[in-house]
């Protein structure tokens, strides 16, 4: 970002450590004082905010550094609460067949592909959505070994809970050819497939490369903390030795806080770490998706009456489990689409504060809550949990959500709205690679609640729209409350971390509809620049 970078006047003194932001409109993200004029950043924290005459006259802004802007907004550095950094690093580098219509055309991708790689070399088709193809159905082994491409092949369905390997790829991951069946994985059963594949990556030596473009993906719509998720039994395992890597090597972007699927082997708490990479806490799958019919429902699909879905755990079992997580103080994050799902998930929660407050002091947290009857928000209100919600997934899944739902369910389904109006603290995510990176197309779906064609008109289940700053506040507020940093971050406010954006446009003079295009032209991270151009001052 090159604009009119100056200093401000106070005779030859120049103070090098000081930015004052000013000639925009600054969002503060403090309901007390939402709005302000400038903003004043001293080394890696805000030293004030509030009109440019007053801070211009503050002793500390002499000789600052002066960004003036031309009419854009500032916000709050945004946090995307719940995604999978890695796996997204991964469908990045793969062939995306998102655009497809067909089973023959996603075929066609896939050759072109294939043509343009090394013998051996697999081939990872992302984000196919057989819901949208002409055949309506989903692929399978024998469709890909019928392609005629001498390579393993692994695609990767948009809500990556289903996916489909070619006999080439099955043999790579060791699964006797007697359980090759048609391919088709569900859950946790690609995990051998995905393991070869990522074998394969390793052996390249492109990974970190990979996750640092992923992270300033992030960074270019001003994100400044990701909470990632590691899930090892479905073959996205994660962990944090790449995220320390770059920051050793001065090149991590975002802060970084993952939440892993397994038990930790040591003895130690959520909040290890320090402000740029911690430990979240414990991830535990109870359900799978809506898209793939595994989100686990008390009654059967509207369009496929043979079954509910699936829950991953026993009850017992998962109990015991979710005790020793609350005992151990591991903030858990739990996985619950299906209504069934959020069932089992707020007993187990009932269950753990049984026990007692969790000893690291954080509230556990229930991701995805797609379908949440009235009964099931009393409870939550009750238990006081964080709700991690995804509302890009209303633009994608209008059609999909209302077949497999029916009427009946839909009014209890997607309400964001009814969560904010709870008073529990949401926090909004997009659950990237099942959609992109950019929070801007989530807070435009909360907002607007439409397809990308603008319908239905009115939005979907209208009642359940957010105001825009209720939508910030999923990104910025309430993202930094959930990991216990709520007087530290989400805010534009004296002693809080420089974390913020500077965005491409005035989003509060916009149509709504151009939410979802709004990018930053320039992110700042503990007052260091992370994206964009900033000539001169710190950068990562």
């Amino acid at each position: 970002m090159k604009r009119n970078f100056a200093h401000q006047g106070g005779g030859n003194q120049v103070n090098e450590t000081c930015l004052l932001i000013r000639g925009g409109t600054v969002w503060t993200g403090d309901r007390r004082n939402p709005r302000a004029e400038a903003v004043l950043l001293e080394g890696e924290r805000v030293l004030a905010v509030g009109s440019a005459a007053d801070l211009e006259n503050l002793e500390g802004a002499r000789g600052a550094r002066i960004l003036e802007l031309a009419g854009e907004t500032v916000i709050p550095g945004m946090t995307d609460a719940h995604l999978h950094l890695l796996y997204y690093s991964k469908q990045r580098a793969g062939v995306s067949l998102f655009e497809t219509r067909s089973l023959e055309e996603a075929i066609g991708v896939l050759r072109e592909a294939a043509a343009k790689t090394q013998p051996g070399d697999w081939i990872h088709g992302v984000r196919y959505n057989d819901a949208y193809w002409i055949e309506n159905r989903a692929p399978t082994r024998h469709d890909l070994d019928a392609a005629g491409i001498d390579r393993p092949i692994l695609l990767t369905r948009v809500c990556t809970h289903v996916q489909v390997a070619n006999s080439a790829a099955l043999a790579a991951s060791g699964i006797p050819e007697e359980r090759w069946g048609d391919g088709i994985l569900l859950e946790t059963e690609v995990a051998p497939v995905l393991k070869a594949m990522e074998t394969w990556r390793a052996e390249t030596g492109k990974t970190l490369g990979m996750i640092e473009k992923a992270c300033r993906d992030f960074a270019s719509y001003g994100v400044t903390e990701i909470q990632t998720c590691s899930a090892s039994g479905y073959g996205l395992a994660d962990d944090l030795a790449p995220f320390q890597r770059l920051r050793l090597e001065g090149r991590l972007p975002v802060r970084v806080v993952l939440y892993e699927d397994r038990l930790p082997q040591w003895n130690f708490m959520s909040g290890l770490g320090d402000d740029w990479i911690r430990y979240g806490g414990f991830k535990l799958f109870l359900d799978g998706s809506l898209g793939g019919r595994t989100a686990a429902l008390t009654s059967p699909y509207a369009d496929d009456p043979s079954t509910c879905g699936l829950l991953n755990h026993e009850e017992e079992a998962l109990l015991a489990t979710v005790r020793e997580a609350h005992k151990r103080g591991l903030q858990m994050l739990i996985h619950a689409i299906g209504d069934r799902a959020l069932d089992q998930a707020i007993r187990a929660v009932k269950a753990a504060y049984a026990e007692g407050p969790c000893p690291c002091g954080l509230p556990h947290r229930i991701n995805h809550v797609m379908i949440c009857r009235p009964d099931q928000l009393e409870a939550l209100k009750t238990l006081g949990a964080v709700l991690d919600v995804q509302p890009a997934f209303v633009p994608s899944e209008i059609a999909m959500a209302t077949a497999r739902l029916g009427e009946e369910r839909i009014p209890w389904s997607y309400p964001w709205k009814s969560f904010v109006d709870s008073g529990l603290v949401v926090t909004g995510s997009s659950d990237c690679p099942v959609e992109p990176p950019s929070p801007w197309r989530g807070i435009w779906a909360a907002v607007c609640r439409v397809g990308d064609d603008g319908h239905p008109e009115g939005g979907w289940q209208p009642h359940q729209k957010l105001n825009l700053e209720e939508a910030l506040e999923l990104w910025t507020v309430n993202g930094a409350i959930a990991v216990g940093e709520g007087g530290r971050r989400g805010r534009i406010s004296p002693g809080y971390l420089a974390d913020l954006a500077v965005l491409d446009r005035d989003i509060f003079r916009i149509h709504p509809m151009e939410l979802k295009d709004v990018k930053a032209r320039l992110t700042l991270a503990g007052g260091r620049v992370t994206h964009g151009d900033l000539p001169g001052w710190p950068a990562s």
